[in-house]
């Protein structure tokens, strides 16, 4: 907890204008916190919420998610020392991995498709000393954002306030049942949740005793145990089936042509990207080449690989945001007689994909390529166990009492039947838990743990919407603004009462 104060100085990051209503979520939850100086991270000024305070300083985000910081901008800025960049030096290690999003978005990359070693760790230091700077110099006490840090220069901003010990929020999705929590470390999301569910199984220790659901969680149950959900958070209109090169990118190519017509020319014309951009769907081919249909009466475990880049493994996988790694644990202790089954992700792209990640996969005997069309439901109830980062599939894997191999951090973490594998035992014990056949958790568990969830969870503005909500967005915003203010309180002592 932070020392007592007159106003906050605060950073709040990604929250400008619809469809979130997210203007209004912040005008709610700093109605009654008096502000000092806040910074306004968004895409357009018109869009920054409208606070009152002392001062109000807009930056534009799309310039620091490309990395771009002018010589005159850093040379304005407190130099950093010795001692600051070993503190940072984990965030460091994950901002070069991260900094992969940086190809696609700078035009010096955009014909290569890669950020030299050497560039990454300029733009690396340009976001320490720039944002280091405004921490200190604006005298931040607080950092509040949008969504999980994974765009560079948020995550060295979490990092930054991380070492300083300046407490730093941010809004955590679950798309799944359409709330969401306010995280202060995404390591450790939503303790509130593992505790009500303990308290709970305290509360009512009787096993034949019925848990009780509101109308829409009972809904949500109801909707996850069907053999055939329709969830709502979908993507639709993805290609399942595999695409020529023409067909995959002329699409793409319009939308690059209409947003960045300079982008386009220098692409068309060079002869490096379309070599690239050959090589890398050659990559999906390769993956499309070698799927096999599935023999669901053999034990399996089910893997659906992420869509990366993204923030569900990267951070939120840590070490296992190459989800090869993943793979290669489990074929390490499984009995021979398992396979692997993975799925690609519907959506995956060339990006974060190779012919050699494939192949490496594929050169593991237990592993099996499987069609992107393959119903995931199926799959579910027909595995021993779904293994994944983060991804929905284990939410949904969990409400099917199936175990969840879990290798990342998420708020359906604490639910029954995840096993969280961080290390080799980790992954060892739990394997040897779901092939001795032990009784998976029961209907009882999954239901007490929506009870904890309707307890914890607060309805989130924006879409896609839950059909089973019942709250208008108007009044969700509400919700999400109070909640917002109650976790700063919880982190701030001295502001004045409501």
């Amino acid at each position: 907890m932070i020392a007592s104060m007159d106003r906050l100085n605060v950073i709040l990051k990604a929250f400008d204008g619809d469809p979130l209503d997210k203007k209004y979520v912040l005008e709610r939850a700093f109605k009654n916190i008096p502000l000092g100086t806040y910074v306004s991270i968004c895409d357009k000024k018109e869009g920054s919420p409208v606070l009152q305070a002392d001062e109000e300083i807009w930056l534009e985000a799309a310039l620091f998610r490309e990395g771009r910081y002018s010589e005159e901008e850093l040379n304005a800025c407190a130099p950093i020392d010795e001692a600051l960049i070993e503190s940072m030096r984990h965030y460091e290690a994950v901002f070069m991995d991260m900094v992969d999003r940086y190809a696609n978005k700078m035009e010096e990359f955009l014909i290569s498709g890669d950020v030299p070693y050497a560039e990454r760790k300029r733009i690396y230091y340009a976001n320490l000393r720039y944002w280091n700077h405004m921490l200190e110099s604006k005298k931040i006490d607080v950092v509040l954002m949008n969504h999980e840090p994974h765009q560079c220069y948020d995550y060295v901003l979490y990092g930054l306030c991380k070492v300083k010990n300046i407490p730093i929020l941010y809004l955590a999705r679950v798309f799944t049942i359409d709330t969401c929590f306010v995280v202060a470390d995404w390591e450790n999301p939503a303790p509130e949740l593992r505790e009500a569910l303990l308290r709970l199984h305290e509360e009512e220790p009787d096993p034949n005793k019925p848990v009780e659901l509101s109308k829409n969680y009972e809904a949500y149950f109801d909707l996850f145990r069907n053999k055939q959900p329709a969830p709502w958070y979908k993507p639709k209109g993805v290609k399942l089936k595999p695409q020529r090169f023409v067909s995959r990118w002329w699409r793409q190519a319009i939308k690059i042509l209409k947003r960045d017509p300079k982008r386009f020319v220098v692409s068309l014309f060079s002869g490096q990207f379309w070599s690239r951009k050959l090589h890398q769907h050659k990559a999906i081919q390769f993956y499309d080449q070698h799927i096999r249909v599935p023999n669901l009466n053999k034990p399996f475990i089910y893997i659906a690989l992420h869509y990366q880049p993204e923030a569900t493994t990267l951070p939120l996988a840590g070490a296992y945001v190459e989800q090869d790694r993943i793979i290669q644990l489990l074929a390490a202790h499984l009995p021979p007689h398992v396979g692997i089954y993975v799925k690609e992700h519907p959506a995956q792209s060339e990006r974060c994909r190779s012919e050699a990640f494939y192949q490496s996969l594929l050169a593991i005997p237990s592993v099996t390529f499987i069609p992107r069309e393959t119903d995931t439901y199926e799959l579910v109830d027909r595995c021993l166990a779904v293994a994944t980062a983060t991804g929905t599939v284990g939410f949904e894997a969990m409400m099917r009492q199936k175990p969840v191999l879990m290798f990342g951090h998420f708020v359906y973490q604490y639910a029954p039947g995840i096993y969280q594998i961080r290390t080799v035992e980790d992954c060892k014990s739990a394997i040897q838990e779901i092939m001795s056949q032990k009784e998976p958790h029961t209907v009882r568990d999954v239901r007490m743990f929506l009870k904890a969830l309707e307890q914890c969870a607060t309805p989130f503005p924006g879409p896609p919407d839950s059909p089973f909500e019942e709250y208008t967005q108007r009044e969700k915003s509400e919700l999400v603004g109070a909640l917002i203010e109650q976790k700063i309180r919880s982190v701030v002592s001295g502001l004045p009462a409501i």
